[in-house]
């Protein structure tokens, strides 16, 4: 099936052939019949509280859950892999997690599977900071230093090393894992040499008098699929009617997102620790409406590239869609 990135909120019925498609159309992708009744009403899924996975809040606020008899508690995780492992154990449906991590869980064993496709990186809406008065002035310099950040193998270091290798750049930090709610306390304390973290945390690194010397969306990291939720096989097996509407309520919530981007960047603030005034100028990402393969796949190509999976590894292996 053709998929492209779309802006326009897409009715519920196209939404559903889409994820049709993508998972009944391609060979060794997970999917399972649905029949339209939920299986299960109740969901707690994990998630950090930033712009990239919006959608989520929104989709809870704005009643698209709701509207698909959907009963959403969200749980705070430090990052994607903590979540994955709550996941695979059954204390938590669904989490936030990215192509990068769902795909190299799957390649190791882990048995969970993309189950929406939720941001694409926003410009600049990633990078590196440190003391105003640090020698580091770009992304060279950062060879041999300390740098903080919530969890390796992802989207940080991974977007790291593929800006670097396409600056032709041989750099190798030492990566200190830190929560982002920490970051700026740790640079400004020098017990890192300086911080990966995401927005609202960039904003507040600015505010805070830190210098940006690295741009991780910049060159080929540019729009990359940035940011999924996921569910492990047990859990998409059982209840693959539930998993559906879960996806028709994410896509619809990041169509209307796109759609109303000034009220949300007014609506931020609940979610997010970050000033209005912050909200209202920090880049925000492009949701999705529908499940963009190509997109995905290119982001899954670049752990192929770093060796962080098997060259073989079946992209369709680490997504699923329902099968009608």
């Amino acid at each position: 099936m053709k998929t492209s990135r779309m802006v326009a909120l897409a009715g519920a019925a196209s939404l559903a052939v889409a994820l049709a498609g993508c998972g009944g159309d391609d060979a060794g992708a997970s999917s399972a019949a649905t029949d339209g009744k939920l299986e299960k009403t109740d969901l707690k899924v994990g998630s950090l509280p930033l712009t990239d996975y919006a959608a989520l809040y929104w989709a809870n606020e704005k009643g698209f859950f709701e509207k698909e008899g959907l009963k959403v508690t969200i749980e705070p995780v430090q990052g994607g892999p903590a979540g994955v492992q709550k996941v695979v154990s059954g204390e938590l449906d669904l989490t936030n997690s990215t192509p990068f991590g769902t795909a190299m869980a799957v390649d190791s064993g882990l048995p969970i599977r993309s189950v929406v496709l939720t941001s694409a990186l926003a410009d600049n809406g990633i990078g590196i900071f440190v003391p105003k008065a640090s020698p580091i002035k770009d992304i060279k310099d950062l060879d041999g230093k300390s740098v903080g950040i919530n969890t390796t193998k992802n989207m940080g270091d991974i977007t790291f090393n593929n800006l670097a290798k396409s600056e032709g750049v041989d750099v190798t930090p030492k990566w200190v894992e830190v929560p982002f709610p920490e970051m700026i306390s740790g640079i400004k304390a020098k017990s890192i040499d300086a911080g990966y973290m995401p927005e609202p945390f960039m904003s507040g690194a600015r505010n805070a008098g830190l210098r940006q010397v690295v741009d991780n969306t910049d060159g080929p990291n540019k729009g990359l699929a940035g940011s999924t939720y996921v569910a492990s096989q047990k859990f998409l097996d059982a209840n693959p009617d539930t998993a559906a509407a879960f996806a028709r309520a994410m896509y619809k919530a990041g169509g209307d997102l796109n759609e109303h981007k000034d009220e949300a960047r007014a609506w931020l603030p609940s979610i997010a620790k970050l000033d209005k005034s912050v909200a209202k100028g920090i880049p925000l990402p492009t949701y999705y409406d529908e499940m963009d393969k190509e997109s995905y796949t290119k982001a899954v190509d670049i752990l192929k590239e770093q060796e962080l999976v098997k060259a073989d590894l079946d992209v369709d292996s680490t997504l699923w869609a329902p099968k009608e």
